[in-house]
């Protein structure tokens, strides 16, 4: 059996595709591929029927509802009061495998979005789940400023792929936006990657010293968007950057800030997609070329510290200048970032660390 994301753009359709998979219990293989923003998922197994996946869909929905409102409403306030209260009957409804079967059948084809879209019925999508309808992305990239309707499933997916795998960071008092993270791909992906990710996204170890920490809080208000997204890359696991790097697929982060204003508006303030490979491939070089070392560098977790400690003592510029290396691996960027370290530090990064950055050159 094949299941197709709708066709709304690829920050939808990533949710929407992450709500599916999420859903799926680990022992059952399948495979994802994206292709310009649309996924097809593919069960290895024949014997998988649409009943089947309804029942996984629903007690996934049941299981988080309260956490999907918590996080939408009171944690990050992307939600208003109605639109909750909307969120909410969608939900409730979509709680039983009865509904979700009636409701996913419509995934069974490609191009679900024809009968959905812009100035067409149905709810009309909220701003976190569809950045590209906001005033800042109206204007950007000129899109006719209407109401985009969707059907209560691709609201619902779409909530329960945020809340699985979305990546939001809360700007420190008194700045009341988020910038949220989206990693997407192109390509194949299969069940155990997948697995791996929403395993680490939603591991409290990284809720609390990634999400939640207000050093990387405040790497989001002071650094650009780019750089931002290698931070939060690099506070990944060894194991999981492996997973990401050695899958079949090229790999991509959607970043969109969120503000909110007077009465609880909620704005699009910025959106930036970032192809990550490179900067993947950076990490997993240093990963290895320590691992064969006695004793280990342990250059991520160097990284890590250094990086917060520079976002504390306000150096964005000698962030930027480092993780630009990190993504080039050009002499000259490395000359740079040096020259900013040292200035910030009042010291070197240290003969071992400096020696396994200068191998990235070599190896570039």
């Amino acid at each position: 059996m094949k299941i197709y994301t709708p066709g709304h753009g690829a920050f939808m359709d990533t949710l929407i595709m992450y709500g599916i998979t999420s859903s799926i219990p680990s022992t059952v293989k399948y495979k994802v591929f994206g292709s310009a923003g649309v996924f097809e998922i593919e069960f290895v197994n024949n014997q998988i029927n649409i009943d089947w996946l309804a029942k996984s869909i629903s007690n996934n929905i049941f299981t988080n509802s309260q956490s999907i409102e918590q996080l939408l409403v009171e944690q990050l306030r992307l939600m208003q009061a109605d639109a909750q209260r909307k969120l909410r009957t969608f939900l409730e409804a979509l709680s039983t495998p009865e509904a979700v079967s009636q409701e996913l059948s419509k995934y069974l084809e490609p191009g679900h979005a024809r009968e959905e879209g812009r100035g067409r019925k149905g709810q009309h999508v909220w701003l976190p789940l569809y950045p590209h309808i906001g005033k800042y992305l109206t204007k950007e990239y000129r899109y006719e400023s209407k109401s985009y309707g969707v059907c209560p499933m691709c609201v619902v997916l779409a909530a329960l792929g945020f809340y699985r795998a979305a990546i939001p960071i809360r700007l420190p008092p008194p700045e009341r936006s988020s910038q949220v993270l989206l990693l997407t791909f192109e390509g194949f992906v299969n069940e155990k990657q997948l697995g791996e990710l929403f395993s680490f996204i939603q591991n409290p170890a990284f809720v609390q010293d990634v999400i939640n920490n207000i050093t990387i809080r405040r790497g989001a208000r002071t650094l650009p968007s780019s750089t931002f997204i290698y931070v939060i890359l690099a506070s990944f696991s060894s194991s999981l950057l492996k997973t990401l790097h050695q899958s079949a697929a090229t790999w991509k982060v959607l970043s969109t800030t969120f503000d909110v204003i007077r009465g609880g508006v909620v704005q699009v303030r910025g959106y930036e997609e970032v192809v990550v490979d490179r900067f993947l491939s950076s990490l997993i070089k240093l990963i290895d070329m320590d691992s064969r070392k006695t004793p280990q560098v342990l250059p991520l977790s160097r990284l890590d510290r250094l990086t917060r400690w520079l976002i504390d003592k306000e150096e964005p510029a000698a962030v930027e200048a480092l993780y630009r290396f990190l993504v080039t691996c050009r002499s000259s960027d490395l000359y740079v970032a040096s020259r900013q370290l040292a200035k910030a530090l009042q010291q070197g990064l240290g003969k071992d660390f400096c020696e396994e950055l200068a191998c990235l050159v070599r190896r570039a």
